[in-house]
């Protein structure tokens, strides 16, 4: 926290000083003018990741500080075919066991887990270490109403695979005629 307050000082002394800059000259060319704002753009873009970085992460350290918190990054793939929704999600270094898949109101799909903390190395031979733990949850609504009767889940090689049968419907709810009175 002390960090981010020192970069937001600085910052901010780095903008009012090119701001003082621009009052006190009057007579600043537009070359000088562009810099200025393409300057003042670059710091806007730093504080916005600087930021991103600590609400995302706001309990992290070290690697998991510089990026998201894990879990953040879990992406899927929904495929569907006439019968079902295919669901895969790529979960590297999860034990199936810590992974916990639910379904809500025949819509929501619900992927968890967790990841337990990897042994932090301090000694002379390490030289990088980014992998890291925690919990993770992610909500996927499914594109049509499914059925929890018949779901599989399959998981190898880091990627979830998650088959869910799409909700049969009779012929009398797949249209119906209105009259007009």
């Amino acid at each position: 926290m002390k960090k981010f307050i020192a970069i937001l000082l600085i910052l901010s002394a780095a903008t009012c000083a090119y701001a003082q800059n621009a009052r006190d000259d009057d007579s600043m060319t537009d070359q000088e003018l562009t810099a200025l704002r393409k300057r003042i753009s670059q710091m806007k873009r730093q504080m916005d990741l600087l930021m991103g970085d600590i609400i995302s992460a706001p309990a992290a350290t070290g690697a998991a500080a510089t990026r998201g918190a894990f879990g953040s990054d879990v992406y899927v793939d929904i495929v569907q075919d006439e019968k079902s929704v295919i669901v895969r999600a790529d979960l590297p270094g999860m034990e199936k066991d810590k992974i916990d898949i639910t379904l809500d109101n025949d819509r929501l799909l619900k992927i968890s887990g967790s990841r337990e903390m990897l042994k932090d190395e301090r000694s002379p031979g390490v030289v990088r270490q980014e992998r890291f733990s925690g919990k993770f949850s992610k909500v996927i609504e499914m594109p049509c109403e499914v059925t929890p009767v018949g779901i599989g889940a399959t998981y190898k090689e880091g990627v979830l695979e998650i088959t869910i049968p799409k909700k049969k419907m009779s012929p009398k709810e797949e249209s119906v005629k209105i009259n007009i009175k």
